[in-house]
């Protein structure tokens, strides 16, 4: 299980890639519509960086996913590492605590592979670990603030994110449900920015995120909803028509709650981004702010009602 495989023998490869090209095709057109008077300068157009990144981003994503548990262990692993950088820079973790928390991150999604019920135990485990930092350190000034901000670093980004894993290895189906989460959440967080920009004039969260706009969350879900659709063959056969309409409210729910967590986050540390890794979006943790939210959400619905 754990030997990685050729993608492309997939069965779910061949229309999944149909479908990224196309939308990647149509979005390239539209955005060369819209930037027709600047042609020129398309290259360093903020919708082509961004549309760059997601043709980029989306083999990568969809390669993982169906080449098995360990390629998909690797790209979790690899995200969640580059997200808990950004993170420990955010917030001003030392170095002592951050690499600790760089350490741990390499932990969860191996473990989410080979155990469910090792991945249960992880978490009070580390926390045992983690207790004895301010002690090891001998840290007698903001010790426990430094644990308190790395032990939630590793929960909110390396433990919620290996939920992808629990879904890939432990739920029916689990490769094609990840290959809609990632479109919808994708569309999703599109919808929502397409929607608050046309027709936004309620805002969401003026604190937080002031360019947020009810309108938006309509966008949101809508998002989803398109995201499920496109992907919509690879759910599982009996439960296609449930998940098809029982997903995109909670991955929407997920990427509006991950979106304005990761906010707060950044208006404390008063920053714009959390970083510039990701051209036309910012830092790698605004890309994945609202997965991390929609993948444990989603394992404990199709827990409950799978």
């Amino acid at each position: 299980m754990m030997l990685p495989a050729n993608p492309i023998d997939s069965p779910l490869f061949p229309p999944a890639a149909c479908r990224i090209l196309i939308l990647l095709g149509l979005s390239l057109v539209l955005i060369l519509w819209v930037e027709r008077k600047n042609l020129r300068r398309i290259l360093q157009a903020p919708l082509f960086l961004k549309w760059r990144t997601w043709a980029i981003i989306a083999p990568i994503f969809v390669s993982a996913v169906l080449g098995g548990p360990l390629t998909l262990c690797v790209l979790v692993t690899a995200i969640s590492w580059q997200g808990i950088r950004e993170y420990a820079a955010l917030v001003g973790l030392v170095p002592a605590y951050r690499n600790v928390l760089l350490g741990m991150t390499l932990i969860a999604a191996p473990v989410a592979v080979l155990s469910l019920d090792g991945f249960y135990l992880l978490a009070p485990l580390l926390l045992l670990v983690a207790v004895a930092q301010p002690l090891a350190f001998q840290s007698v000034a903001g010790g426990v603030r430094q644990l308190a901000l790395s032990t939630l670093g590793w929960a909110y980004i390396a433990w919620l994110l290996a939920h992808l894993l629990l879904i890939a290895v432990h739920i029916p189906g689990g490769p094609g449900i990840l290959l809609v989460l990632g479109a919808s959440v994708a569309l999703s967080d599109n919808g929502a920015f397409a929607v608050g920009k046309l027709f936004g004039r309620h805002q969401l969260s003026p604190v937080l995120s002031p360019n947020k706009t009810w309108e938006g969350v309509a966008g949101n879900l809508i998002g989803a909803y398109a995201g499920t659709l496109l992907m919509g063959f690879a759910l599982p056969e009996a439960s296609s028509v449930f998940l098809s309409i029982a997903l995109p409210p909670i991955i929407a729910i997920g990427s509006l709650w991950g979106d304005l967590f990761e906010s707060a986050i950044k208006r404390e540390a008063g920053v714009k981004d959390a970083g510039d890794w990701l051209p036309g979006f910012g830092g790698l943790l605004d890309r994945i702010d609202s997965l991390i939210l929609v993948a444990p959400l989603t394992y404990y619905f199709l827990r409950l009602t799978q």
